[in-house]
């Protein structure tokens, strides 16, 4: 399933999950991370359930001259492991992809495993909460006083509605006691920009240590990739009005 550029351990890495959903603000939150740490590109993933996407370089940064559907980046410093996904899963095979890479987790000994992901704003019950987040025990054991000083509030129930994949790869990190946390944010559909920066600094806020710069005021600095000017495409012709 993974073609790794390199052969160096991993071991107790943090895993960076975007799973594709509303208004894609994981990936855009994911983009925010990789283009800030400056990444690098450490392996490709295949597998059936991909949809095929190929493009030019998404970051300035990137010395690859493609950009594919499944890319997976690290950072040694930050002992970091992040996934970006830039097309959603065939849902048939959806379960096989998460079982593989579930496995991958296990074999590699990978550390927490931070599932970022976005619900429908109108589903959100809770006034003056913009985000909630789903634990598992393994992750519980380790962060519990993190979240308690955070105050977060916590999902109830087990559906993220709109959340793609979140819960599904959730419930297998659970079945293997493996260390998760899905985090994600109540939005709608338009510019996610801010969304994505938004839940990227939560995430910021619950890893330790903390992986985003700060300026003099430790007020957070993030980059935003080349490709973000493509966001919306190319404006209207003049010659359609």
């Amino acid at each position: 399933m993974f073609k790794l550029f390199r052969s160096d351990s991993v071991s107790g890495y943090s895993f960076v999950v975007p799973s594709v959903s509303v208004g894609n603000v994981a990936q855009l939150a994911v983009d925010l991370l990789i283009e800030t740490l400056k990444l690098s590109k450490v392996g490709l993933l295949w597998h059936p359930a991909l949809i095929p996407v190929a493009g030019p370089p998404a970051y300035a940064h990137d010395q690859d001259k493609m950009t594919t559907t499944a890319e997976l980046f690290a950072s040694d410093e930050h002992k970091l492991l992040v996934l970006q996904l830039r097309a959603p899963l065939v849902g048939s095979l959806t379960a096989d992809f998460l079982t593989s890479l579930s496995d991958f987790v296990e074999s590699q000994k990978l550390g927490d495993v931070f599932i970022l992901s976005s619900s429908f704003a109108h589903e959100n019950q809770q006034i003056g909460s913009r985000f909630k987040y789903v634990a598992t025990e393994a992750f519980l054991s380790k962060q519990q006083e993190a979240l308690t000083q955070l105050k977060w509030p916590q999902l109830e129930g087990s559906v993220i509605h709109g959340g793609g994949f979140a819960m599904k790869l959730q419930q297998l990190l659970v079945a293997r006691n493996q260390s998760g946390l899905v985090l994600f944010s109540y939005v709608s559909e338009g510019d996610n920009t801010t969304d994505a920066v938004n839940l990227v600094s939560l995430l910021d806020q619950i890893r330790e240590p903390v992986l985003l710069p700060r300026d003099d005021e430790q007020k957070i600095k993030i980059a935003v990739p080349s490709s973000w000017k493509h966001l919306f495409g190319n404006s209207a012709p003049v010659n359609v009005y």
